[in-house]
């Protein structure tokens, strides 16, 4: 082995609409930079597979349906569901979504978790769709009447495009897992139903007040996914027919169309919308290379800039209206969860790895710091500072609960955010002769690079340790090209790489070109530094604050709590529960610019539990009211209920 030590590392960052048809020579390369890979190639190990097994298994979503009766009527079976008919005080296509949801979640923890009785589950699941759309290829929830509310047949509000699209992404998963192709051929003939049905027409242009019709943005990560898979242009000569609709479209939700991403107002409406379909103008603009196009999807990570709290979360307490996040604003857990696909999907069409960052900071911080480590309760709506939680409000969402009065969105999308991450982990080159390191954690890669069998284990406690060692096998020697990104501007980087390896590097990738052979090892380091991150005043931060971050954790102050079940579900086991903190003392503690932190790794504690408790800290110094130093330990802030990360600056 040799090592180079890289240093001082700095990361960088027409007129009219167009409806295109896609030429049909175009290929792949054209529209992905990098690939995502096939459901199943990367296996989790180490924390991450332990989480979702424990989650699967002890918490609710393996059995949600007995926790909540939203995802007992099988809705894509009876297809009974007429639009603007309530049930209960639920819309017709809440079931639907939740229902899309659960089987997702299930689908990918069974396969990522290699558990014998889910995946059965999840084979069950799929015969039952494929016995009942074989004849008319409808994966939905409507009725097959005639009248108004019937399928493909919506005067008023609806979700017939968002519906489907959920459960499409739990059956195309499943067909990426077991290579199943009636499962692949009934998502086909579903999503090709739905462009037959609207290819002249508009389905955005119903009006409404609701956000169903909106939620069908979610259908163009179908569209993307069966592109991806299949190669078929279709799906992209569909893809622009339908944004141009929902251009013109007459929705609630509008802050993703092109005008409203041109002009200079930021985001206002509900923020799980924006999240779901944060990558479509980008997947637009890479279809299409109009300049109208291109210029609205430079603005869409421009935008989401302002709204991020320090977690890494976008602001919404259901609506983002225009507000910039800090460590006070409330955040929705379906805004984080429904996000981490879309921006993967923009790492592929973009190559701008700093979006990497983002998934990861918003996963380890307000993905890991809203849910319990065994996920039997999560927190619908949170903040980075918190000290109380809002038990009296009528619906309930800041409480944590595994079925929240408000909806189920929330409790089901916890199940979804780490099988996301992990489909994030790696990518191809688009020419197919490398293969990029992404997202990092512990796990395995199995695929094919310059038509030669390849597996590479990650071993790494990331985001707990600075340290991966990869280990490449291919099945005979081959040459390709291995790159590992750069993370969170990190200017201090070891690394040892076998002999005869070419290294370069660009601002935010490391390049190692070379013959691979079984068991050639590539080990690296980021030696992050603790920075202090700046935040202007909010709420509970006068005049201006800071916050610290270590690669990709934010550290907080924890208070003790106590923690009470006062609702169970349906018997289940799984409750809603009241917390309190014990001690606020700290709560007001500042920070001066003489204080000074220190990074600290406890060795004794689970490397495979690091949600449990802390296993890495910060030790230094904070000022009480009087202006004196008290010794404190920050922790992640994913290893907290109650806590305060960002702290009033004093002394400046």
């Amino acid at each position: 082995m040799r090592k180079a030590v890289i240093t001082s590392i700095i990361l960088i960052l027409l007129n009219g609409f167009s409806f295109v048809n896609i030429n049909q020579n175009n290929t792949m390369r054209d529209l992905y930079q990098y690939k995502i890979i096939e459901a199943g190639s990367i296996q989790p190990t180490g924390w991450i597979k332990e989480q979702l097994k424990r989650d699967l298994v002890e918490g609710y979503i393996g059995r949600y349906d007995e926790v909540n009766k939203t995802v007992n009527h099988n809705v894509f079976i009876n297809q009974n569901r007429i639009s603007k008919r309530r049930f209960g005080i639920r819309k017709e296509w809440w079931s639907g979504e939740h229902e899309g949801y659960w089987k997702d979640a299930v689908i990918r923890m069974a396969f990522l978790t290699a558990n014998k009785d889910y995946i059965e589950k999840s084979e069950h699941w799929i015969n039952e769709l494929k016995n009942v759309t074989k004849d008319k290829n409808y994966i939905g929830i409507y009725d097959d009447c005639e009248t108004d509310g019937c399928r493909f047949n919506h005067k008023r509000g609806n979700g017939e495009l968002w519906t489907t699209s959920r459960i499409l992404m739990a059956i195309l998963a499943y067909y990426e897992y077991t290579h199943d192709k009636e499962a692949l051929e009934m998502a086909e003939g579903a999503a090709k139903l739905i462009m037959q049905k609207y290819k002249d027409d508009n389905y955005f242009a119903v009006k409404e007040r609701g956000g169903g019709v909106s939620h069908g943005i979610g259908f163009f990560e179908n569209l993307e996914y069966l592109y991806r898979i299949t190669g078929n242009q279709e799906y992209l000569n569909f893809s622009v027919k339908l944004y141009h609709d929902f251009n013109k479209g007459r929705m609630r939700d509008e802050d993703l169309a092109t005008m409203q991403l041109l002009d200079d107002e930021l985001f206002e409406g509900h923020g799980a919308h924006i999240a779901e379909g944060l990558f479509v103008p980008e997947y637009i603009a890479s279809i299409d290379d109009n300049v109208k196009f291109t210029n609205a999807a430079d603005r869409v990570i421009e935008k989401l800039n302002r709204h991020l709290t320090p977690g890494g979360a976008m602001r919404c307490d259901e609506w983002i209206k225009g507000r910039e996040g800090t460590a006070d604003e409330r955040y929705e857990y379906c805004g984080i969860a429904e996000m981490i696909s879309p921006l993967n999907k923009m790492i592929s069409f973009t190559g701008d790895f700093d979006l990497a960052d983002k998934i990861e900071t918003m996963t380890f911080n307000a993905g890991q710091g809203a849910r319990f480590p065994v996920l039997s309760a999560l927190s619908y709506l949170t903040s980075d500072n918190r000290i109380q939680i809002n038990h009296r409000e009528l619906i309930k969402r800041e409480s944590y609960d595994a079925a929240h009065v408000a909806a189920a969105c929330c409790a089901l999308n916890g199940a979804r955010l780490m099988p996301y991450y992990v489909e994030g982990m790696w990518m191809k080159k688009a020419d197919e002769n490398g293969i990029v390191a992404v997202l990092f954690g512990p796990g395995e890669l199995k695929t094919t690079i310059n038509n030669m069998e390849v597996e590479i284990t990650e071993e790494t406690n990331y985001p707990f340790s600075d340290e991966i060692l990869f280990t490449i096998t291919p099945l005979k020697p081959v040459k390709f090209t291995l790159i590992i990104r750069k993370p969170y501007a990190c200017d201090n980087i070891d690394i040892n790489i076998p002999s005869n390896s070419k290294v370069s590097q660009t601002d935010n990738i490391i390049r190692i070109d070379k013959i691979w052979e079984s068991g050639d090892q590539v080990n690296v380091k980021f030696n992050f530094d603790i920075k202090e991150v700046s935040q202007k005043a909010s709420k509970t931060v006068k005049k201006e604050g800071a916050y610290f971050k270590r690669g990709p954790l934010v550290y907080a102050l924890p208070f003790d709590y106590i923690k009470k079940r006062v609702k169970e579900h349906l018997n289940s086991g799984f409750y809603r529960y009241k917390i309190t903190a014990v001690d606020s003392t700290k709560w007001n503690y500042t920070l001066n610019p003489e204080d000074e932190f220190k990074y600290v790794a406890d060795t004794e504690k689970s490397d495979l539990h690091p949600w449990d408790e802390p296993v890495v800290k910060l030790k230094g110094t904070l000022r009480d009211k009087k202006n004196n130093k008290q010794n404190v330990e920050l922790v992640p802030m994913g290893n907290t209920i109650f806590r305060r990360v960002t702290f009033s600056a004093t002394g400046k």
